[in-house]
């Protein structure tokens, strides 16, 4: 039985945790029809850089240059429809040029799009991670930067909800960026010194061309002032 239909067949459970408490529905009256932001979110692979121990902070940046992004990821219960205050929210990205702190990064051969071996050590670094745990509105704030590429990827981050200690209720996806604001990006310090990205949608190894699940997961990314701002909403269920 899968997740989404276990909760709702649970009518009255509460989850209790260390930050909040979650009710779901008692009854089919306080039942509502989902809005955009409590549609499922398209699930995607936590892939191989995947931390159990990321630092509790908002600033995730360790001094990184990049295009400063402030991102707000905010997370709701689908029954409901409504925030869900106290879910723990994870991400982790690579740098500008393409680096994962925390493992040892792996090469990949443009062309073929295959792993050709291990790349640079940067296991004992923590740029890029972090965690936060959603207020009363169910918001999890961050200050990152918009990451660069790297073969055999589209520019993307890692977001992953869990209620505290429930396990079962882990949720990951990646956040993708617009096209034309990319190429823009790129062209700025330090991104240029590697040029446009060569990884398009349909080369992406995870994407593999989905341009519907591409768009459900693409950031309407905002300009402000000298950086950028951008808010995502994930369904908890």
């Amino acid at each position: 039985m899968d997740r989404r239909r276990f909760v709702a067949g649970a009518g009255g459970l509460m989850f209790s945790t260390t930050a909040g408490t979650f009710a779901l529905a008692k009854s089919d009256k306080t039942l509502v029809m989902p809005s955009d932001a409590c549609r499922p979110t398209v699930l995607q692979t936590p892939g191989p850089y995947i931390t159990a121990d990321n630092p509790l902070r908002s600033d995730i940046r360790e001094g990184l240059q990049g295009a400063v992004l402030q991102l707000d990821i905010k997370v709701t219960e689908p029954i409901a429809c409504a925030p869900a205050p106290g879910v723990v929210v994870d991400i982790w990205q690579c740098d500008a040029i393409g680096r994962y702190a925390g493992f040892v990064n792996a090469n990949f051969d443009l062309n073929s799009l295959r792993m050709t071996g291990p790349g640079a050590d940067y296991t004992s670094e923590s740029f890029l991670r972090g965690r936060q745990v959603t207020d009363e509105n169910g918001v999890a704030r961050f200050t990152t930067i918009i990451p660069g590429w790297y073969v055999p990827r589209l520019p993307h981050i890692h977001a992953r909800a869990v209620m505290p200690d429930l396990d079962w209720t882990a949720m990951s996806t990646q956040l993708y960026f617009p096209r034309d604001l990319e190429t823009a990006v790129f062209e700025t310090a330090p991104y240029a010194s590697r040029g446009p990205n060569p990884i398009g949608p349909d080369r992406d190894i995870v994407i593999k061309g989905d341009s519907r699940a591409l768009k459900a997961l693409t950031l309407d990314v905002k300009k402000d002032g000298d950086s950028y701002k951008a808010a995502f909403d994930l369904s908890m269920g």
